[in-house]
Parts: structure tokens; sequence; C-alpha cells
């Protein structure tokens, strides 16, 4: 297998793990005696790699002098990293002597002393194609042997990205950075065996098409590697596209660039009807331009085609690409153009329907002034009705006499009539 690498030459170092079958004949393996290993006076910096059992606590460092160190409590210098089931510890300029290790190491380990510790991974192709997806592996090897140990991937931290670099008309011109994926090493997804130091990510590249860097960064808080290289993303190269009538049908147009081998191409679609339903279509052109009735577009409603795409360039290289989901709606057909007599006649019988509404709007309109003018007339009337009839009674009553105030009072004629009756008596 081609690989890239990124190396750091002089690291050692030290993995606990499981005995190997060349262990005896390799004078790089130690032997681990109730937990202990003894490190050589020449050693600068070393890195444990220490596996326990499931759910065990980590490790508690011994050094010669009898001093302890701790996942939380222990000198700058020493970098440490812990899952479940496993410790990565890194020391600088170590104490030469026998070192101990107190926990639920696995039994029957044992140390291997390595250096030159590199990342290989398969190189990534230099263009792809947007939406492609991609399978590749990469391994952590010191001494060009790979590490494999259960649960080595749960202490690293794998980072894909993609990074533009900006080149003026680029469609991705100041976008991203995308994070595209990252490697596993549990079986899952398209990783074949768990636990075997091989390490596999699916990468998805549907992103804006242009001039990227991809930078992959593998790393814990013991250690970091990365690798960095100039990727181009360039438009797919192939294109679907529908057309007809749900009288004449619809057709499925696949156009393919000439770079790709029609031979060598085979599409996997899927049709969404309107009512929910998944149809297969598997396609495989035999030219750059082909078509293919769509009888399944018998319905009225809105349509979907989705699908992948697996095919090889001109230059023998495979590829395997997710298609954007083309969307279609299925609407009723359209009415026939009309003859000049038929748009005379259409236009004069809408005249008489314009003009007898008019005359229907002038009917309405009299008809409503004269009913508010006999509404008026009416209110008007019962007034008048009813301020005569309260005239007629105030004019119907007599008027009360007036009462005199004493300086009204005359009494002249009341002495005149009485002195006469004094003159007789």
């Amino acid at each position: 297998m081609r690989c890239g690498s990124v190396s750091r030459n002089g690291l050692l170092f030290f993995l606990l793990t499981l005995v190997w079958p060349a262990a005896a004949n390799d004078p790089q393996v130690l032997a681990l005696l109730d937990n202990r290993f003894r490190i050589d006076h020449a050693v600068e910096q070393v890195t444990l790699l220490v596996r326990r059992e499931n759910g065990s606590a980590p490790v508690v460092v011994v050094q010669p002098n009898g001093s302890k160190w701790y996942i939380n409590r222990h000198p700058e210098s020493v970098r440490w990293s812990a899952t479940d089931s496993s410790d990565m510890i890194l020391v600088d300029n170590p104490t030469p002597g026998p070192w101990q290790l107190i926990g639920a190491v696995d039994q029957g380990s044992e140390i291997r002393l390595m250096s030159d510790v590199k990342l290989h991974h398969e190189p990534f192709p230099s263009k792809l194609f947007r939406g492609q997806r991609l399978k590749l592996t990469a391994e952590i090897a010191g001494d060009s042997e790979r590490i494999e140990m259960r649960d080595f991937y749960a202490q690293l931290a794998w980072k894909v990205q993609l990074r533009s670099a900006n080149r003026a008309g680029d469609e991705n011109f100041a976008s991203g950075p995308y994070d595209i994926g990252t490697y596993y090493d549990d079986g899952s997804g398209l990783d074949e065996r768990p636990h075997d130091g091989i390490f596999t990510a699916n990468l998805d590249f549907d992103y804006p098409t242009g001039l990227y860097e991809l930078q992959m960064t593998v790393e814990n808080p013991v250690f970091s590697r990365q690798s960095r290289q100039p990727i181009l993303v360039v438009p797919q190269p192939l294109r679907l596209r529908v057309d007809g009538s749900l009288e004449s049908g619809y057709q499925l147009h696949v156009s393919i660039e000439p770079e790709i081998l029609p031979q060598q191409v085979h599409l996997a679609l899927t049709v969404h009807t309107p009512e929910q339903q998944r149809i297969d279509l598997p396609l495989q052109p035999t030219q750059l331009e082909q078509s293919w009735a769509l009888p399944m577009l018998s319905e009225l409603g809105g349509y979907s085609i989705s699908g992948q795409v697996a095919g090889t360039t001109g230059g023998r290289e495979e590829f395997f690409l997710e298609l954007p989901q083309l969307h279609l709606f299925v609407a009723p057909a359209a009415p026939e153009p009309l003859s000049h007599e038929a748009m005379t006649d259409l236009a004069f019988e809408q005249a008489e329907v314009d003009e007898q509404q008019a005359r229907e709007r002038v009917l309405w309109v009299v008809g409503g002034i004269n009913l508010a003018l006999l509404v008026l007339g009416g209110v008007g009337l019962g007034l008048w009705l009813r301020r005569q009839r309260q005239h007629q009674a105030r004019q119907a009553q007599p008027e009360p006499e007036a009462e005199l105030t004493p300086e009204e009072v005359d009494l002249s004629a009341l002495v005149s009539d009485l002195a006469p009756e004094t003159k007789q008596s």
C-alpha cells in the first residue's frame, strides 16, 4: 500500500500490550514482572501505553526513588491521557532504574521498546468530484510495525478538515472550514475489523468546488501528528434532467462528461412518489448522452429522485459519489390554445357578461339610493309628527294664575268699598 507519513524522529515508545509471538526473540521486548520494568540511562523520552481492565481506574506510576505519579498529580513535564481501559503517559528525561505500575494492568503483558513513531495513511487524491465519498485507512506505527491494541482508538482523536485556499473565482472563496469525517477502529461503518490498528474513514466531499488545503490531525494530550496537502474539488461529471408531460410521458436524461467512461458508470437511483413510495431505478449508461422513460411519474404531485453513482475516469481512477436530489412536480396538462374565432366569441360573450353585470350594478346603486331616501324621509316625517303632537299637548293645558307679590296688591278698591259702610253706621 502506498502511504504518506508524518514522523517524529527520536521518540521512544513503550507499549504495554498482549504477548506477541515474536516477543521471545525480539531484543526490544522487555519482561513485565509484577508490573515492574526498567528504563535505561540512555532514554531521553518514553511514552507508556498501558492496557488495563475495562472500567478500571488509571494506573499509579512508581519511580525508582519510590515517589508516585497520579493522573491528577504529576510534574508538568509528564503528559497523561486516560480512557476506560488504557493510559498513555509521556515522560521527558525519565529516571533510569526500576519502575512500577500499580493498577489493574492486564496480566501477561509486556513492554515493547519502539522508536521513530509515525502516522501512515493512504494518500488523498489531488482532485475529487463534489459529493464524492472516500474510504481511506491510516495507522500508527513504531519501528515500521503497526500498533495493535484493544481500545487504542479511544486514546486518539482524529479530524479531517477542508480549508479554502481562497483562490479568486472559486466557488469556495472565503468559505469553511469544513469537518468532513474521522477515523475509526471499532468495527463500525466501513472499518473491517475492530482493534486491528487499521483506522478507517468514510469522508464526504459534498462541499463548494474550488481549491482547498486538506488537513488531517490525530492527537491526544500526549502527542499530535498532522498531515497537510492541497486538494481540488471539481463539479460532478454527471448531470440528471427530467422533462415531458403527463400525456406524453416523462423522460430522464443523463449527461456524462467526456473524461468518464460511460460503460463503467453505474447509477443506483430512487424515485420518491407523492404517496411516499420508494421505487428503485438502477441504470447503466452506454453513451455520454442517454434517456430513460419514467412510467412511475403518472400521478399529479411532487416527486424527487436521489441516488449514488459509481464510475471510472479515463485515467482508470474509480469514484463513488452522492448525486444532488432532483425535485419535480407533475401538473395537469395546459389547455390547447383557442382559435381566432373562438377567442372573438369568447371576448363577445365576456363583453355581454360585463355589460349585464354593469347594468345590475347600476340598478343596485339606484335602488340603494332610493331606499336610503325613503328611510331618511320616513325618519324625518316621524320626527316632525312627534314634535307636532308635543306642541298641541302643551297648548291644551290651562295656564296657571300668577301669584302676586306684596308690592302688586292694590288696596285702594278695598278702602273705597269700606267707606260707605262706615258712614251708614
